[in-house]
């Protein structure tokens, strides 16, 4: 009896508990060929990275959003024609900043997240996380997710990315080796 108390309590620490939650707006028609940008502002255990794998694994096209800064940075030093490290570059606020980042790269959506997460005994599990995906040729928010419980951050990201995944229409003809 001993033994099956000690094996159900493992069971239920290794499982968490918790779902997420996908609401996708009304109307929406996602195109499976789409491209999608996956931004965080405050980002310590990289789930960024993960998601991309994930994103990618599943047949997405993912840009990069470390290469659209850069991309960014040097288009505005152009076309304000910085001449000196001394010049500034007119300030924007963040949200149109962050917008125009991701349209300077054709990007048909932008996921942006924001999660709370700790140190579990052997792995990073979510306490909440909750992302929104936005159609950037409208401005429309159209996808929100949220999660609250008690869950690694690899399989409430891998539940995300499966739910949109089927929302979207979309597999993959990757191969994992």
């Amino acid at each position: 009896m001993k033994n099956i108390t000690i094996i159900f309590f493992s069971a239920l620490i290794l499982i968490g508990c918790g779902s997420v939650k996908v609401m996708v707006k009304p109307n929406t028609n996602f195109s499976g060929n789409s491209t999608i940008t996956i931004s965080a502002a405050r980002d310590p255990i990289a789930v960024q990275g993960k998601l991309e794998h994930l994103f990618l694994s599943r047949g997405y096209e993912v840009v990069s959003e470390i290469v659209a800064r850069d991309r960014i940075k040097y288009q505005d030093n152009i076309e304000n024609k910085i001449t000196s490290p001394n010049q500034t570059i007119p300030e924007k606020s963040s949200a149109e900043a962050s917008l125009e980042r991701v349209k300077e790269f054709k990007s048909a959506y932008v996921l942006k997240f924001k999660y709370s997460a700790y140190w579990d005994v052997f792995y990073y599990s979510f306490e909440e996380f909750s992302a929104s995906i936005v159609d950037l040729s409208t401005g429309e928010i159209v996808t929100t997710v949220l999660f609250s419980g008690d869950r690694s951050v690899d399989s409430v990201l891998e539940e995300l990315v499966e739910k949109i995944s089927k929302i979207m229409g979309k597999t993959s003809d990757w191969k994992t080796y």
